[in-house]
Formats: structure tokens, C-alpha cells, sequence
């Protein structure tokens, strides 16, 4: 197959693209998925348990070894809002906007298999205009060249603890990426009971960490959520700053699910509590 590129260069793919399919009999809907390329490839056979790895192929065979593209959901799906919708998501997430071409959307097993040769052509683009590793490495401009936290310039010694963390934290990215608004707020009240697991056992390397993984999901939710002055609570031991950061928890579910009164209501708590000040703990 073909798939254009309606947003994006085809000589220089982003690694992310959302994939659409119209139907002929449904002139105003557009099927969708989203297409992810790794920049490392795994061997995912690793991180499951030794019976199933062995039938799910070892060395170079096997469909979970050298993984380096998928698409989620693996067949499209009907996109609330059509076409529009899928022009500003790619748009607001600096995303390729690629149109696979037309399908019948009854047709199951051709839909996946479509879903699977665009995932499999837009990898090729990808992996033909990033090159080798090596020229990958060599053309990454030195202004974005991390930096280790605490650290006052590159160093040429690994810091496996702070790239642990990385790896971890570019995994989750990937997964909220795929979830729901509700999802990931489910995530971040997960998270925030962890942390108070962690507080009260000071297990000040978990509470660090935790944060950390709040703060990243909180850049997957809007603004209006004001995950960092939940973040911020959390992080205070105290207790009125455990009741606000309870507060500003609710408070996101209401905001999901559009309650505007009940989201007052906790406003107004959030003041008064706030107006309180916060004993030392």
C-alpha cells in the first residue's frame, strides 16, 4: 500500500503518526489508530514469563522480537468528531497526519492487515531517514543534549540510576499516551496512594521517584487540572496539605466529567482550607 502524508514530510517522518481509512458507504466517518516507532528496538520476548517467550519466537523470529512499530489501537477505530478532530490532535501533539486509503469497515481482517502494512511502511520512512544509530547519534543538535541533574555540563560517565529512570518514565509515556482522560486520572490517584505508602514508611528513594511520575503524567492532562499544586501538596506531609492535595484530586475527576458545581463547591474548600495555612509536620 501507499499511505500519504497529509501532515508531515514523508522524507522525514516524526515517529509518531496518527493513521486514518475512510469508508465509501460512510461519506462522513473516518477509522483511526496510532502509529508508534520505537527509536530503540526491543526484544519484548524478555518481559514474559519463559513458557510463553519460547512460542512466541526467540533470536530473530517471532512477532515480539526486534519490536520497533506498532499501532493502538491494531485496528482503526471510528474517531469521534471525524476528520476535523484528527487534523487538530495532530496538529496540538505535533504528530504526521497519514491517510491510508479506503477500506470496508465490516471487513475485520483486512482492516488489521491495513492497519499493519501502513505501521510497517511508515516504519521503513522512518527508519530510512533516521539511518544507522550512529548517524541517528551524530546529527542530534548539542543544545539538546541531556544533562545529568545535578551535573554542571556532559559528562562521559554513565549515571545508570538517572537513565534507569528515564527508560521507565519513557515507557509510561507511551502507555498514557494510549489512555483515556480517566484513565489517566485513575493512574494519578494510584500514584498518589503509593506516595503516601511511601511517606509513612520514608522511603525517600520511592517518594522521589513517584513524584517524579506524577509530574510526567500531569503534562498528559490539561492545565486546568493544576497537577503541579497537586504534586505540591502531595509531596507536604502535613495534613492539611494531604486534605488539599485529596481536594485537588477530586477536584480533576470533577473537572473530567463537567461538573461545574460540585467543581465550586471544591474550590471553595480548597480556599478556605488554604486560608488555614499549613502546621509544620
Amino acid at each position: 500500500m501507499d499511505i500519504q502524508f497529509e501532515i508531515g514530510d514523508p522524507s522525514r517522518p516524526r515517529g509518531h503518526a496518527l493513521l486514518y481509512f475512510r469508508v465509501d458507504t460512510e461519506p462522513d466517518n473516518v477509522y483511526g489508530t496510532y502509529i508508534v516507532t520505537l527509536p530503540i528496538t526491543a526484544d519484548l520476548t524478555k518481559y514474559v514469563p519463559p513458557f510463553l517467550a519460547a512460542h512466541l519466537g526467540s533470536g530473530d523470529t517471532g512477532p515480539l522480537t526486534n519490536f520497533a512499530a506498532f499501532a493502538m489501537p491494531p485496528m482503526s477505530e471510528l474517531v469521534e468528531g471525524g476528520y476535523d478532530r484528527l487534523v487538530r490532535l495532530a496538529n496540538l501533539r505535533s504528530d504526521d497526519l497519514v491517510y491510508g486509503g479506503n477500506m470496508f469497515s465490516y471487513d475485520l481482517a483486512r482492516m488489521m492487515e491495513s492497519v499493519a502494512a501502513a505501521v510497517q511502511e511508515y516504519s521503513d520512512a522512518w527508519n530510512q531517514a533516521s539511518g544507522s544509530a550512529g548517524s541517528a547519534a551524530s546529527s542530534i543538535p548539542a543544545g539538546d543534549t541531556a544533562i545529568p541533574l545535578g551535573a554542571s555540563g556532559p559528562s562521559s560517565e554513565p549515571v545508570a540510576s538517572d537513565e534507569s529512570d528515564a527508560d521507565g518514565l519513557g515507557v509510561n509515556e507511551v502507555l498514557w499516551s494510549f489512555m483515556s482522560e480517566g484513565d489517566r486520572l485513575a493512574e494519578m490517584g494510584r500514584l498518589l496512594g503509593r506516595l503516601r505508602f511511601a511517606q509513612e514508611g520514608n522511603d525517600n528513594a520511592a517518594i522521589g521517584d513517584i513524584t517524579a511520575e506524577m509530574t510526567a503524567l500531569g503534562r498528559h492532562l490539561p492545565a486546568e487540572f493544576s497537577i503541579a499544586t497537586l504534586v505540591a501538596n502531595a509531596s507536604d506531609t502535613g495534613p492539611v496539605a494531604a486534605q488539599l492535595a485529596q481536594l485537588y484530586m477530586d477536584r480533576c475527576y470533577r473537572l473530567s466529567s463537567g461538573d461545574t458545581e460540585q467543581v465550586r463547591r471544591i474550590d471553595e474548600a480548597i480556599r478556605n482550607l488554604e486560608t488555614r495555612g499549613r502546621p509544620n509536620s
